[in-house]
């Protein structure tokens, strides 16, 4: 396999994850440098307010 294919093979499996960490809510994109935001847990929406 040529090295480029394996790294758009790696990409397309990346999946943004979330937690809960102390008092924030975390969004991470880890496939890319840099790719996250933080917002204090009160200001955070439940899925059914971003529909």
């Amino acid at each position: 396999m040529a090295p480029e294919s394996a790294a758009t093979d790696s990409v397309a499996e990346c999946e943004a994850m979330a937690s809960v960490d102390s008092d924030e809510f975390i969004i991470a994109y880890p496939c890319q440098d840099d790719a996250w935001l933080a917002t204090p847990l009160g200001n955070a929406r439940s899925l059914d307010e971003w529909r």
